[in-house]
């Protein structure tokens, strides 16, 4: 914090106001999209491992393929979808809250009102708004199992209430676009520029780490200790036992 206040002192005035949680009232509905992590970048980082120590342009250009390949496959994929057809999370996300959704008794009122009981709890369910008292449906855009309950009960289907983000249309639209493939260095024009070579570097001692350094509240990975074989002696009436060390 004193190294950002020496940099804008606004930004710490700031920064002391925000919740130290996250907190699902604070997201915006229109956004459809109840909760935040960094798994997207941790994917890319465990992708791109085995080209870390690569020189910058090979890493750019294995990163570029790799991004390539994943656009090509979901674009495939997002092909054979139907305009209205559920993408595979979502799809998974309805069977469990639905089978939530059986433990819930359903009041009706006037004005497609609804009242949802769980237990002792009960919610208040506008269905023309797509609403739900617990606040689960506004923000992520897929019906809750108060929802559900009540949609069920009007005999109709939960896919039509499901936000058009999570449908195939939204879904080819994401995937429209796409990496083109680069030529390589060798059919590049030639110019007739200096060059520019890399700045010194002092290698530190040691092997270079690979992993992250992990925060605080990250997951720890446990060291798996993976057992190893041992050969038999070449001579078989000496030794011809094969042993597992753990």
């Amino acid at each position: 914090m004193e190294k950002i206040a020496k940099i804008d002192p606004k930004v710490v005035d700031y920064l002391s106001q925000v919740p130290k949680q996250w907190s699902r009232h604070k997201f915006e509905p229109q956004v459809v999209y109840d909760h935040n992590t960094t798994n997207f970048v941790e994917s890319f980082n465990a992708c791109t491992k085995p080209f870390r120590d690569m020189p910058v342009y090979t890493l750019m250009e294995e990163a570029g393929s790799w991004c390539m390949k994943k656009i090509g496959s979901r674009f495939g994929k997002a092909i054979e979808m139907g305009p209205n057809q559920l993408t595979e999370y979502v799809a998974g996300v309805l069977e469990e809250r639905s089978q939530q959704s059986r433990f819930c008794s359903v009041t009706a009122a006037v004005g497609g009102e609804y009242e949802v009981k769980e237990g002792a709890v009960k919610y208040p369910i506008k269905l023309d708004a797509r609403t739900c008292g617990c606040g689960v449906w506004q923000i992520s855009g897929i019906p809750c199992r108060h929802g559900l309950r009540v949609i069920y009960h009007q005999r109709l289907e939960a896919t039509d209430f499901v936000s058009h983000y999570f449908k195939g249309q939204a879904y080819k639209l994401t995937y429209s676009e796409h990496m083109h493939p680069m030529p390589d260095p060798t059919q590049w024009p030639s110019f007739d520029l200096s060059i520019i070579l890399p700045p010194p570097m002092k290698r530190a001692s040691g092997r270079p780490p690979k992993l992250r350094k992990r925060g605080k509240h990250d997951t720890r990975i446990k060291n798996i200790r993976m057992p190893f074989f041992i050969a038999p002696c070449i001579n078989f009436f000496c030794c011809s036992s094969f042993f597992f060390i753990w």
